[in-house]
């Protein structure tokens, strides 16, 4: 079912965790909600699920007003980052749970119960192990049974809050993959919530960005990843180091020397005078110290190279650090040892007014 958030607000004494947000999820849509800590994201996803409710606005579930239903009336899957399972139930006693805890109306019968829940241990991957207990089971099986649950109830609507959070880095990685599969199979309209930008880049359909309750970008991966629309989406999405940088007649600055034109990025309200630039990791060229070219002098801090990628740790003096990252190739050319000079220039840079 699609999903409308209408001019929602949720306040906390004075904090304002959601602030005036409006958006729309559309039916069998995989949506992820991502953000700092604090950004509202969790408040946001509890309001939909009915386990808090707005002091201002409407949540429209299917087109109807779900505002002030309480959570068993609105049919939501929720899967918490910790499975929240019973201990003492078995794999098929724990899938079962939800629906054996209907209202009598709409409770389905014994049988079917049974066979929903052989179903489900097949969709989800354990079969053979319905008589196991939680504590039989690796964090990532946990985690499917509790997705499982959510699933036994044919909710209209599945809410994940950082689903994976728990489990290690290749756990998640398998997990988010199997997800994406399962939602292709299954499309119920899927909401999740995490930090971690890789698993949203990967996993959604749509990224919606939040940042102090409100929507800061929101777009496809692609989108939100080439093209980030503020000064706050380069800061977090990304790595993006900051310079400050000066602008006079529409040329741009940097350290004192000019940028060429076509490196230049100026948005929206960019005055002449002090300005803020965001050069994103892979937007560094490094060229041999004393090269013409560069634009920056840095010396080596550390190197780490995964597959055909080199991350470079680069200090620029009075303490600062940024991160280049380059072909791996291209960084083996250079033959560079920690604390060796190299010469920076940014290929891209994206000016903001200052703040």
């Amino acid at each position: 079912m699609s999903i409308l958030i209408d001019h929602v607000s949720r306040r906390f004494e004075t904090f304002a965790a959601v602030n005036d947000l409006s958006l729309e999820v559309a039916e069998g849509e995989l949506l992820a909600l991502l953000g700092p800590s604090g950004s509202g994201k969790t408040t946001l996803l509890r309001l939909i699920a009915g386990l808090d409710f707005p002091d201002a606005g409407r949540i429209l579930i299917g087109g109807r007003d779900a505002t002030h239903l309480s959570a068993g009336e609105r049919r939501i899957g929720f899967v918490f980052q910790h499975y929240a399972l019973f201990r003492h139930m078995t794999v098929r006693q724990n899938i079962d749970f939800g629906m054996r805890v209907m209202p009598a109306a709409r409770r389905p019968a014994m049988a079917e119960r049974r066979a929903r829940v052989e179903r489900l241990l097949a969709t989800v991957q354990l079969d053979g192990l319905g008589d196991r207990f939680p504590a039989q089971l690796s964090g990532g099986q946990r985690q499917r049974v509790a997705l499982a649950r959510a699933l036994a109830i044919e909710p209209c609507v599945l809410l994940l809050d950082e689903p994976f959070g728990a489990l290690d880095a290749a756990v998640r990685r398998d997990l988010r993959r199997w997800l994406r599969q399962l939602h292709d199979e299954l499309p119920v309209t899927t909401i999740f919530v995490t930090h971690d930008q890789e698993e949203a880049l990967e996993v959604a359909d749509r990224i919606v960005v939040m940042n102090a309750g409100r929507i800061e970008q929101s777009g496809t991966p692609v989108e939100v990843e080439a093209a980030p629309a503020t000064a706050f989406m380069y800061g977090f999405l990304g790595g993006a180091s900051r310079f400050d940088v000066t602008v006079a007649a529409g040329r741009v600055s940097l350290a004192g020397r000019p940028l060429p034109p076509e490196a230049v990025e100026l948005t929206a309200g960019v005055a002449d005078g002090p300005a803020t630039g965001f050069v994103r990791a892979h937007e560094f060229r490094l060229l041999p110290a004393g090269d013409p070219a560069s634009l920056l002098d840095a010396r080596v801090s550390h190197v780490v190279t995964h597959g055909g990628t080199a991350r470079v740790e680069l200090a620029l003096g009075a303490g600062r650090t940024i991160e280049a990252e380059l072909p791996r190739a291209a960084w083996e050319s250079l033959a560079l040892a920690p604390g060796a000079p190299v010469g920076l220039r940014p290929e891209r840079v994206a000016v903001f007014p200052p703040g």
